[in-house]
């Protein structure tokens, strides 16, 4: 059976680039289309005309628009279930944990990185309470990670998808001014995940898109 005709929104950066992982993954035939969120394309009515939220990744499934990384990542795994973005398992257990590492990924670490690297994008006041406060909860959301990594090598015991959407939100958290030396394994996690095919060719797409970005600004 052929696959659906699909269409990733991306930018560079972004959360997006966890989907673009998973694809890259899963071998799937995909056309990326990047909106460009500095300049706040994502506001400009063709885009909400697509995704009436404003925000990337966005999947189009022959057409249909699938919204919020989870769910995301949860149908691309549906398609390429052999792929590895998740451990094969029938296991209860595991599922459940495979659902619990996108969920505090998306849910609980998600907003916390958002309040560290644009707080004024969650209040209408003054910004550095709300910076102090996601600093607080990211200091408790990273040690648990720290030491979940420490314990099991991976989030779930190996390598998923899940560890690319954790590596992102770190890294956004170091960008913007997070103190990450608490957190020696990781800061590391980038680097050993290097290493894997998937993650090296969403890193090159990464560059590749940004410089595109780059070159329409002149």
């Amino acid at each position: 059976m052929s696959q659906p005709e699909l269409v990733l929104y991306h930018f560079p950066g972004a959360c997006s680039q966890v989907a673009v992982c998973a694809l890259e993954l899963a071998n799937l035939q995909y056309r990326l289309e990047l909106v460009n969120l500095a300049a706040s394309e994502q506001t400009t009515p063709g885009y909400l005309a697509v995704n009436p939220l404003g925000k990337v990744p966005l999947l189009l499934v022959d057409g249909d628009g699938l919204s919020e990384n989870a769910a995301i990542l949860t149908y691309i795994r549906a398609l390429r279930p052999d792929a590895g973005l998740f451990p094969p398992s029938n296991d209860a257990w595991t599922q459940a944990e495979s659902v619990g590492g996108l969920a505090f990924c998306a849910g609980t670490l998600h907003p916390i990185i958002r309040g560290l690297a644009n707080p004024l994008r969650l209040t209408s006041g003054d910004g550095a309470p709300v910076r102090a406060k996601a600093t607080e909860l990211a200091n408790k959301s990273f040690k648990q990670a720290e030491y979940r990594l420490g314990e099991r090598g991976w989030w779930l015991g190996q390598w998923s998808i899940v560890d690319v959407y954790l590596n992102w939100a770190f890294s956004v958290a170091r960008s913007a001014g997070f103190d990450t030396s608490p957190f020696p394994i990781l800061d590391d996690l980038g680097n050993r995940m290097g290493e894997r095919p998937a993650f090296a060719r969403m890193q090159t797409i990464e560059a590749q898109t940004k410089a595109k970005l780059g070159s329409t600004k002149r």
